[in-house]
């Protein structure tokens, strides 16, 4: 029966948004299926008037990643009773679609190995009444919208839906609202001022805040984002951050970057820079991935280097680290670097294959500096 893929019209000034809805698009299209875009507020009957094939994968979410054949297999688990199948994700607002993945994964081959993995288990499907939430995925009969006067998001709501509970999507959470109490615990309370550049929604700035009587400022380039976080923090910069440094006079006791400097080009003019509006013997906290992570290394021994919306491989990065290199940009820019630390591992089937692999052939390798995702790093302008 033929399939077709009902796709959100998706536009974001941000790469990692661009991108993520790209790979989205060419992963549920791996098939052959023909793409149709419709925008979310329109009338589902209306969005299907030209369309002739008899069923769609309709989705919701654009920068979703879904496994293999997932329209193939939605569709062996529609019954005659049921209006929509849908898959189960990390990230659900439904709290029966919502299923922890079966093993961890990093990379998108790591994703794919344990999402295959899991559609080779038996799962028998369930049958739940749909309570209106964002499904960010689902097939159903190209009839089913025919029939319908209401927007996609809203034409499942009280109706039969079964989940396939061995194929499994993955939701990204939000890139720019995160909220990183990992950077909090690093932050001296008795600072007074904080300048975060990269500071998306201003979660942490929020915190820092409540935690602590304290200004900060933020700098942001997507206008969203510094829109709601001007609602947290005392001043938001919109813009390139380069140029937003360049004409900022303030002193700070504690300037943070949370994962924002592999997003540069040229990250060592940039932080020299920092140390003009840091106060004297003030203090960098910068988290920056690790590129010598044993799943990027096993990814790399596998011919791959997938590039994602957000994480190791964030379409979005320009440079790229080792704790060594780390050491070396913050020399270069005359930072003294307090401590670098190896954040906390992650260890995916993959990575401890390599292991195996490295200690059966007895090649030397750091341990440490392979299981690290990343590195939590605190300089000192001296």
């Amino acid at each position: 029966m033929a399939i077709a893929v009902l796709y959100p019209r998706f536009d974001h000034p941000a790469i990692e948004e661009r991108y993520a809805s790209w790979q989205t698009q060419m992963l549920l299209q791996a098939g052959g299926a023909a793409l149709y875009f419709y925008d979310l507020d329109e009338c589902a009957r209306d969005i299907v008037k030209e369309i002739g094939e008899e069923h769609l994968l309709v989705v919701t979410d654009p920068i979703l990643v879904p496994p293999a054949h997932l329209a193939a297999r939605l569709l062996e688990r529609l019954t005659d009773g049921a209006a929509a199948a849908v898959p189960v994700s990390n990230e659900a607002q439904n709290e029966q679609q919502k299923r922890a993945p079966a093993g961890l994964y990093l990379t998108l081959r790591e994703f794919q190995q344990m999402s295959a993995a899991m559609q080779s288990q038996p799962a028998p499907p369930r049958h739940v009444t749909w309570e209106g939430s964002d499904p960010a995925v689902f097939l159903c009969r190209t009839s089913l919208l025919a029939e319908s006067k209401q927007p996609i998001s809203a034409v499942l709501a009280g109706r039969d839906v079964v989940i396939s509970d061995n194929d499994y999507v993955h939701r990204w959470s939000s890139l720019r609202g995160q909220v990183r109490m990992d950077l909090l615990s690093r932050i001296s309370p008795e600072a007074k001022s904080i300048l975060e550049f990269g500071c998306g929604e201003a979660p942490l700035g929020e915190a820092l805040k409540k935690r602590q009587k304290c200004r900060v400022i933020g700098i942001e380039l997507d206008p969203k984002a510094a829109a709601i976080a001007r609602r947290r923090i005392d001043d938001v910069y919109c813009g390139d951050v380069r140029e937003i440094v360049s004409i900022i006079h303030e002193r700070f006791d504690w300037i943070v970057g949370g994962d924002i400097v592999e997003h540069l080009d040229e990250p060592w003019s940039f932080l020299a820079e920092l140390r003009r509006i840091a106060a004297p013997g003030g203090y960098l906290l910068l988290s920056l991935p690790n590129i010598g992570n044993a799943s990027l290394v096993a990814d790399l021994l596998q011919g791959r280097f997938d590039y994602v919306y957000m994480g190791l491989t964030c379409v979005g990065h320009l440079r790229f680290f080792t704790r060594k290199t780390i050491e070396d940009m913050l020399t270069i820019a005359g930072w003294s670097v307090a401590e670098i630390a190896p954040q906390a591992a992650i260890p995916t089937p993959a990575t401890e294959a390599l292991f195996a692999a490295l200690e059966q052939g007895g090649a030397p390798h750091s341990k440490q500096d392979l299981t690290a995702p990343g590195y939590y790093v605190i300089a000192r302008n001296s």
